[in-house]
């Protein structure tokens, strides 16, 4: 659908209802965040009880949000896990920034100023923020695990207009961007690449994540159209699922 500047107030009203419709889930996270702050309290002395890591990210489109991005998102991600015990289990957030579309143009400063051209750079944005829970052995120099997750997805399409000689951004604006909730499951493994310190070791993660998101409102690639002066925006609507792919290294302590 096209989207003006008269647009914006069903924007804001679709904001409300966004909120009211991820009141339950929020909820439901909140509970797991408790969970996580009481086992940080009781078992900060257990052997391995922490987990750190940083990833490049691939994120994949599936479903009908793959009927309208086409191309795949690509950024990094992190976690932190902290043990239940001496369980198998580690409870922890993990996050995740991908940008599936970029398009960038030269434009004249201003009419009466045609002769300075400035760099016109627009990045579509996903932005994935989950608790998560994983199952693993706390031992060994191979070990896979499995994970669920229960968050949201953030997707934003922001416009920036850049120093041409050293891409340094002198303004943005965010053209639009849409919550939604998110829940899925993945798994991986962990293999030992050597110590860290006395107690620490540093493993190699790979991972797959499925992870299912609501209908959210979002701009692709050649979404944003200029045509006498007037900017209109091709706005797509779908669920907002995507299978993210994951490499990286994690810090054990």
């Amino acid at each position: 659908m096209l989207l003006t500047r008269t647009g914006l107030a069903s924007i804001r009203e679709k904001a409300s209802t966004v909120k009211r419709r991820i009141n339950l889930p929020f909820n439901f996270a909140a509970a797991i965040a408790l969970l996580f702050c009481l086992s940080v309290a009781t078992n900060a002395q257990s052997q391995h009880n922490f987990q750190f890591g940083i990833d490049f990210t691939t994120i994949l489109p599936t479903g009908d949000f793959s009927k309208n991005v086409t191309n795949n998102g690509y950024g990094v991600g992190g976690q932190l896990l902290i043990g239940i015990g001496r369980t198998p289990l580690l409870l922890g957030v993990d996050g995740a920034f991908a940008t599936y579309g970029s398009e960038e143009h030269r434009e004249p400063i201003s009419e009466t100023i045609p002769e300075l051209r400035v760099k016109v750079r627009t990045n579509n944005n996903i932005t994935l923020t989950h608790l998560l829970l994983r199952a693993q052995p706390r031992s060994g120099n191979v070990r896979p695990y499995v994970d669920g997750l229960v968050g949201f997805k953030y997707l934003f399409t922001d416009t920036a207009i850049l120093n041409d000689e050293n891409d340094e951004e002198l303004t943005s604006t965010k053209n639009l961007s849409d919550l939604v909730f998110s829940w899925g499951f993945g798994g991986g493994v962990q293999v030992r690449l050597g110590r860290v310190g006395r107690n620490g070791d540093l493993m190699f993660d790979s991972k797959v994540r499925y992870l299912r998101g609501s209908r959210a409102e979002y701009l692709k690639e050649g979404s944003i159209r200029r045509e006498n002066g007037q900017v209109f925006f091709d706005v797509l609507s779908s669920r907002t699922d995507v299978v993210a792919v994951q490499f990286g290294i994690t810090f054990r302590f």
